[in-house]
């Protein structure tokens, strides 16, 4: 079932993340385990359950990472977006969270490592 706030079920968003965007040459593996749609003040995410490794540091790693999906405004539906375009668009960010977590504390700020 889809959420009504989404154009895609979580389920299946968390399912279709897992497919990277191209091959990379670091070898990272995203496994996105889950997927939950949170509210934080007047902003919503997407909150992802994701085990990551690379070629270079193979054991993985657990993270919480919240993706922002920006203001939570009746007027900007999510639920109107193309499925596949919310699915590259959640990926694509999700990639440059891992890329850019050590060096802009503002996107390493949207994940914690887990234990």
């Amino acid at each position: 079932m889809t959420d009504p706030a989404l154009p895609i079920s979580l389920a299946e968003l968390a399912h279709q993340l897992n497919q990277p965007l191209a091959p990379r040459r670091d070898g990272l593996e995203l496994a996105v385990h889950s997927a939950e749609l949170v509210k934080t003040g007047d902003q919503r995410g997407l909150l992802l359950e994701v085990r990551a490794h690379t070629a270079a540091n193979p054991t993985p790693q657990r993270w919480r990472v919240t993706l922002p999906l920006g203001p939570d405004d009746p007027a900007d539906p999510l639920h109107d977006l193309d499925p596949q375009s919310f699915v590259i668009t959640c990926r694509a960010n999700l990639e440059e969270w891992w890329d850019m977590k050590a060096h802009e504390p503002h996107i390493a700020a949207w994940a914690t490592l887990s234990t």
